[in-house]
C-alpha cells in the first residue's frame, strides 16, 4: 500500500509532495480495497488538493500500468473529478483509493457528506461545472454511493483497462456498458 498525505494547510508548506512510499500490499482484504497493488491518499477540502492528488496518482499508475497513456488520461480525469467533487461539495477532507485489479481500476473517494452526488445540466456559458459525472459515467459506467457508517460516503468508480495484468480470461470481468450523456438527473 502505498499513503500519501496532503497537507491540511497548504499555504503554509510550500515543499513538493513526497513521492509516494512503496508497501506490499496487504494480505488481507480492507474496507473497499480489493486484491491488487493499491494506492491512498488523504486530502483536504482545499481546491490545491486535487492537483497533488492527480500527480501522486499519475506515479502509482505509471508504476503498476506503464505504457498505457489513455488510460492514464482517463484515470487522472476520473480521480480530478471525484476529488474536486468532494472539495467543492464537502468542503471537508477526504481519502482516495486507487486499486489495480487484472481488468480495471477501482477509484474510490470518500468525503464528509451523506449527500449522494447529483448529476446537473452543464452550463458552459456559466462555468459552472456540470460535466463531471457525465465524464465519469462515459468512461466508467454506473457509479455505486455507499453510506458511510456516522457519516459521509464513498463513490467508486470502476474504470476498464485494455490491457489486464492476467491471461486467465476467467478472471476478466466485462466492461460496463456505455452510457450516453443524457442532461436529466440520473440515479446513480
Amino acid at each position: 500500500m502505498t499513503t500519501t498525505a496532503i497537507p491540511a494547510f497548504p499555504g503554509h508548506d510550500t515543499r513538493p509532495p513526497a513521492p509516494p512510499q512503496q508497501h506490499p500490499a496487504p494480505d488481507t482484504h480492507t474496507t473497499g480495497a480489493a486484491d491488487g497493488p493499491y494506492w491512498e491518499a488523504a486530502f483536504s477540502g482545499t481546491p490545491e488538493a486535487v492537483a497533488l492528488i492527480r500527480t501522486a496518482a499519475r506515479a502509482f499508475f505509471e508504476r503498476v500500468r506503464p505504457g498505457h497513456p489513455r488510460e492514464e488520461e482517463d484515470l487522472l480525469l476520473v480521480v480530478s473529478e471525484l476529488v474536486t467533487n468532494a472539495v467543492r461539495h464537502t468542503h471537508g477532507p477526504g481519502t482516495i483509493t486507487v486499486t489495480a485489479l487484472d481488468d480495471e481500476l477501482d477509484i474510490a473517494v470518500t468525503d464528509t457528506s451523506r449527500t449522494p452526488p447529483q448529476p446537473r445540466l452543464p452550463d458552459p456559458q456559466a462555468g459552472t461545472g456540470g460535466l463531471g459525472l457525465h465524464l465519469i459515467a462515459a468512461l466508467c459506467g454506473i457509479l455505486k454511493v455507499t453510506p458511510n457508517p456516522g457519516a459521509g460516503k464513498t463513490v467508486h468508480a470502476h474504470l476498464p483497462c485494455t490491457n489486464h495484468l492476467t491471461t486467465d480470461p476467467r478472471r476478466r470481468t466485462p466492461p460496463p456498458p456505455p452510457a450516453t450523456f443524457n442532461p436529466r438527473p440520473r440515479t446513480w
